[in-house]
């Protein structure tokens, strides 16, 4: 036997028990770096995921809360989820209004402060305080209301605005944080002296000012108000005012001299409207309009002080306490177009333009029919969408279009409106029957060639988007 022979077998068994051990420490790196890996990505998915903090404290929230969205620095904010969270309670529709629209949702304060409607594809929300017949103030925003995974969502703008919050997004530590309006009263309440005044405003709409960084304080000295940038510690409006009131939808303040007559004040600080009047309110923030008051009557002025109708009214704008159904927003300018006025107890009509539409021809605007019937029928101010208006003349009612026209003769007994599925339909009363009033608007539309104006604005819109597209 050659000794080649017989050591042959010998050889082979260490072959074999090399390439085990080979397997067996390759088997042994790969599950080390599978197990590196999982650790690695356990501890990236628990960093990457979103960390949300309200009031300081972290908490939960619901899938789909937040949506981030593509390409864009939005961050879109689901209405009914982030709602409970930060103190208030979501409702389908309309506030005041009796309607489960989707399309459609308010917010109400758990405190009772104030409500917020937000509407689908709209840049506005409206806010007053509940049960309240306080005017509606409409806050732009800057991205529409969306409707996406069968739930409405406002955008961080409209977020903070509508829920009086401040918000912010760490993207590095994927992280948002969220402060409510009581949790910055509360902080800002305890430090007000470091910014040099002693007491922080009572005052809500004051308070509202800080989720856009401004204080509005006193001095216990003097009792006199002023206002601070909290971001930089600058004095924006100096401690001389008896009184400062921050009006949200223009972001400026109304102030009060030791005369009792108001002006307005940029967020600047810079005067706006001199302080010459007893009372002045905001009409229109688009337009820059402001309702004024001297010597116990009123007019308006844009935002250059100019008049747009003389001072010289007794009323301006109408009460829309007793015609919620209607859905006015403003009740300075109705259909965006007119503005009712009254003098002598008679009623007429401007355009936003101040041009006058109307003499003082009317004894009333709007029918409280629910004190003429029994009949379960809501009071009308308006008809509708037809853009014609409600009035009456020596106890009848009729109704006058939004370019001063009479479309519905005045010879009604009463006029009203009706909900039925969702639907809001417009009547007028007459010898004890009803007339459905679209019909008397629709044949004096097309007498007065209403119809080809109408046309001749939807070819001028389709030509100018044309353009716009070209």
């Amino acid at each position: 036997m050659k000794i080649e022979d017989e050591y042959e077998p010998n050889i082979g068994e260490k072959k074999t028990g090399s390439k085990v051990a080979t397997i067996v420490s390759i088997l042994i790196v790969i599950t080390l770096i599978a197990v590196v890996a999982i650790v690695i990505a356990m501890l990236y998915m628990q960093q990457s995921k979103l960390s949300v903090y309200i009031d300081g404290q972290k908490v939960n929230i619901p899938d789909g809360t937040f949506l981030f969205t593509e390409g864009t620095n939005d961050i879109y904010v689901s209405i009914k989820d982030i709602a409970p969270l930060v103190g208030y309670e979501a409702h389908n529709g309309e506030y005041k209004v009796n309607s489960e629209d989707t399309n459609k949702m308010y917010v109400e304060s758990k405190d009772g402060t104030e409500t917020a409607s937000f509407f689908l594809n709209s840049t506005v929300i409206s806010k007053v305080p509940p049960e309240s017949n306080e005017d509606y103030e409409n806050i732009q925003i800057s991205q529409p209301v969306a409707f996406k995974n069968n739930k409405l969502y406002v955008n961080t703008d409209g977020f903070m605005q509508g829920f009086n919050v401040m918000f912010s997004y760490d993207k590095e530590k994927n992280n948002i944080v969220i402060q409510t309006l009581p949790y910055l009263v509360s902080y800002y309440m305890n430090n007000v002296t470091n910014y040099g005044y002693d007491v922080l405003s009572e005052d809500f709409n004051n308070q509202k000012a800080l989720v856009y960084g401004m204080l509005v304080a006193s001095k216990e000295a003097t009792g006199k108000y002023g206002v601070v940038d909290i971001r930089t510690g600058s004095e924006i409006i100096s401690p001389r005012y008896n009184n400062i009131e921050f009006i949200e939808n223009s972001r400026e303040f109304l102030i009060t001299n030791a005369s009792d007559k108001v002006g307005i004040a940029y967020a600047t600080g810079d005067i706006k409207i001199n302080v010459l009047y007893d009372e002045i309110k905001v009409m229109d923030s688009t337009r820059g309009y402001y309702l004024v008051k001297s010597n116990s009557k009123y007019g308006v002025i844009n935002d250059e002080e100019e008049l747009v109708i003389h001072i010289e009214y007794d009323k301006i704008g109408v009460d829309l306490a007793e015609f919620a159904n209607d859905e006015i927003k403003n009740r300075y300018i109705l259909y965006d177009k007119v503005i009712p006025v009254c003098l002598n107890n008679k009623w007429g009509f401007f355009t936003v333009d101040g041009t006058r539409l109307t003499d003082m021809d009317y004894d009333t605007v709007g029918c409280k029919a629910t004190e003429l019937t029994d009949r379960a029928v809501n009071n009308a101010m308006i008809y509708g969408d037809e853009e014609v208006i409600v009035v009456s003349r020596d106890g009848f009612y009729g109704g006058v279009s939004t370019k001063g026209d009479v479309l519905v003769p005045l010879r009604f007994t009463y006029v009203f409106s009706r909900t039925i599925d969702g639907e809001t339909k417009y009547y007028v009363e007459y010898n004890e029957t009803d007339y459905d009033a679209s019909d008397y608007i629709s044949i004096m539309k097309k007498n007065l060639g209403y119809e080809e104006d109408t046309n001749e604005d939807e070819e001028e819109q389709e030509n100018q988007e044309e353009q716009t597209r070209r």
